[in-house]
Parts: structure tokens; C-alpha cells; sequence
């Protein structure tokens, strides 16, 4: 395999790294938060729900950081392979 090749191939891996996952997930707790709120309104476990959704927006926040590295880190090394 060439080099070009090789940097062709991790273009695409880079493309494969599921950073849309994680901030689909972080979506869907949003949407979940509001409708424990519509539900049981300014309540002592409402609070305590949306504390732990958001303490999990945060650790999804950090995932997603993460994940970017890893796509930016690969892009980082076809760039590389590329200036030779």
C-alpha cells in the first residue's frame, strides 16, 4: 500500500469514528428531561431526575470531546502520510 493509500484509509477511518452517537444521545436526554418536568412539574424528584440526566449530558460532553480527539488524531496522521 502506498502512502497515499494509506492516507486515503485513514481519511475514511476518521470518518467512521461515531461522534454523532454521543450527541444524538445528549439530545435525546434533553427531550427526556422536559418531559419529566411536564410530568411531575417543580417537584423534589423531578430535580433529582434532572440532576442525574445532567450530570450524564455532562459525561456525554466529555465522550464526545473524546471522540472528536480520536477523529482529529487520525486526520492528524493522514495529513502526515500525505506531506511524507
Amino acid at each position: 500500500m502506498t502512502i497515499q493509500e494509506q492516507a486515503q484509509q485513514l481519511e475514511l477511518l476518521a470518518d467512521q469514528v461515531p461522534t454523532g452517537i454521543a450527541l444524538a444521545t445528549k439530545s435525546d436526554l434533553e427531550d427526556l428531561q422536559a418531559q419529566v418536568l411536564g410530568l411531575l412539574g417543580e417537584t423534589s424528584t423531578a430535580t433529582a431526575i434532572q440532576g442525574s440526566i445532567q450530570l450524564a449530558a455532562q459525561q456525554i460532553d466529555e465522550v464526545a470531546a473524546a471522540l472528536e480527539n480520536v477523529r482529529l488524531q487520525i486526520r492528524d496522521a493522514a495529513q502526515h502520510h500525505l506531506q511524507g
